[in-house]
């Protein structure tokens, strides 16, 4: 009796974990350890354009307290800053400092270490065929745009 191909949602999972657990300890290899990982999150849909508390807790699942509290410590830690838009001072758009810029330019390089140990497990046309692949499906079933990136806690 032959055993069922685990499924892809399982492999994909287990796949994020791994990245991101790997991610993690290689910043923490460069000193960069007072991260958590929905910050990453954070800092990604800043990046997109300026957010507020109120989409972040939406785009999270979370309350805006909660929100508010990460973006707290995200600007304590030197990575966000809020702002006040002239045409309407009670939202207050959260931007990338300097620093979050950097914080993200260390992220992608070090996702760029891992995809290069997985080139050297399954090739890099294989990398490049899954990113293709993964790529269009998303755009498919997204209508053209890729989704934000959100934890799925």
């Amino acid at each position: 009796m032959s055993t069922p191909p685990v499924p892809l949602a399982r492999l994909f999972a287990m796949a994020l974990r791994s990245l991101v657990d790997d991610l993690h300890e290689r910043l923490r290899e460069r000193g960069l350890d007072d991260d958590r990982p929905a910050y990453g999150f954070a800092l990604l849909a800043a990046r997109e354009g300026s957010t507020s508390v109120t989409e972040l807790a939406a785009l999270f699942g979370m309350t805006k307290q909660a929100a508010s509290k990460l973006v707290d410590s995200m600007e304590a830690g030197g990575l966000v800053t809020r702002t006040a838009e002239a045409e309407d001072q009670r939202r207050r758009p959260i931007v990338l400092t300097e620093q979050g810029r950097r914080f993200l330019a260390t992220v992608e390089d070090i996702y760029d270490g891992l995809e290069e140990e997985w080139s050297a497990v399954i090739g890099r046309d294989q990398v490049e065929a899954t990113r293709s692949g993964l790529t269009e499906v998303l755009l498919a079933r997204h209508g053209g745009s890729l989704p934000p990136v959100r934890p799925t806690w």
